[in-house]
């Protein structure tokens, strides 16, 4: 193992709330390996955090992903097990958001009523069936260590509880985000090769970032916080949760 920390993959890290995690994960001592799409942008923002960092951080390394690419989500897979060994901590965190927001009025610019599935579709297979391919081709490696820690970036627009208009596209993936991490978690409780490998998902709330735009409430250090606190839990902590500072949320 590169790191006595462990080894953490983050993916869309090459900017915002997935920065702040690598940046937060790297501060503790963990092999940092960021994934992003563009790999001009993830090798800029890779060598920016060791920088940044210095040499008492845990190393930054890039490695180029697509979420949405089977192909490439396998050559991770590779990649962690030749390197590595294995992974202990994976954060879904790359998610697009294809929505038109809301006028002046407050009402949705989108409607479900007549969003095109195209859009639909595109959202759903970054923001829900990437991090679902990426625990497939992960898990196996924790199990084999039988520890590990997933993280899925939510969001509180795919909460039922409180379902709001709009965003249709968003809101669903992430609600079906949800249930993909309650599920893993209630399969892996009675594995008694993952009893020490937790699935939990959280939302970072209203982040200022390219995603959250200038007028959010939170910075990328707050957004970031309940990410990496799953990311870190101890063995016996809690699994199949959603958390929004460090506090259960309702599904």
């Amino acid at each position: 193992m590169a790191n006595a920390k462990g080894v953490a993959v983050v993916t869309g890290g090459n900017r915002g709330i997935g920065r702040e995690i690598c940046r937060q994960l790297a501060e503790q001592g963990f092999h940092v390996v960021l994934t992003a799409r563009d790999a001009a942008k993830g090798r800029a923002a890779a060598k920016a955090l060791k920088q940044e960092l210095g040499p008492k951080a845990g190393p930054v390394e890039f490695f180029k992903l697509d979420v949405t690419d089977a192909k490439r989500i396998r050559a991770l897979a590779r990649h962690l097990e030749s390197e590595f060994g294995g992974c202990d901590v994976l954060v879904n965190n790359a998610g697009i958001y294809l929505e038109g927001g809301y006028d002046a009025a407050g009402s949705p610019i989108d409607s479900i009523q007549t969003e095109p599935m195209s859009k639909v579709r595109e959202t759903m297979e970054t923001n829900l069936y990437g991090p679902l391919q990426l625990i497939q081709a992960i898990l196996p490696m924790m199990k084999t260590r039988k520890r590990g820690r997933i993280v899925n970036v939510s969001s509180g627009s795919g909460q039922l509880t409180g379902m709001g208009v709009g965003e249709a596209g968003y809101r669903i993936a992430k609600t079906g985000l949800n249930a993909v991490t309650a599920i893993f978690a209630a399969e892996l409780t009675k594995d008694p090769k993952a009893k020490d490998i937790l699935v939990n998902c959280m939302c970072p709330g209203w982040v200022k970032s390219d995603m959250g735009g200038p007028y959010a409430t939170r910075s990328l250090a707050q957004g970031a916080d309940t990410a990496v606190w799953l990311a870190t839990l101890p063995k016996g902590g809690p699994t199949g949760g959603f958390y929004r500072d460090r506090k259960i949320l309702a599904w």
